[in-house]
């Protein structure tokens, strides 16, 4: 399996790294070649326009994870985007159902991580035109 990149969005890097430290607790590092980048480490701004990160995730084959970029309305919002754009073979959009209760409740990252390595495990056969995903 090929190193897969996950990048966590503006509002979620202490709730990625929370998960990935839960990844790693659970051994799913040694099977699962993850790696973790933040919208700095790529050359993204803060505030980036959805459509522009959905694009820029689609064309590096990178896993969005977020805490749920639906707060925008209109043309811009990342919902429309992935209603609009998403084909049978565009990658998901990986959402924390509930940022807070990551940092507060470690059985909830846990399920989380799992949640993570389940969908990165079966990606390509079951997950690919799939909108949006639920970690929780």
């Amino acid at each position: 399996m090929a190193k897969r990149v996950i990048l966590s969005d503006e509002n979620c890097d202490g709730h990625a790294e929370a998960i990935f430290h839960a990844l790693e607790r659970l051994g799913f590092d040694a099977l699962l070649k993850l790696e973790l980048k933040t919208f700095e480490q790529i050359g993204l701004k803060q505030a980036t326009a959805d459509e522009q990160v959905w694009r820029f995730c689609q064309e590096n084959y990178y896993l969005l994870l977020t805490g749920n970029r639906t707060a925008k309305t209109g043309t811009d919002s990342l919902e429309l985007t992935i209603r609009h754009l998403v084909t049978a073979i565009s990658l998901p959009v990986l959402t924390i159902g509930d940022l807070k209760r990551v940092l507060r409740d470690r059985k909830y990252c846990e399920r989380c991580a799992v949640r993570l390595a389940e969908i990165v495990i079966d990606l390509e056969e079951r997950h690919l035109g799939v909108a949006r995903l639920y970690l929780s």
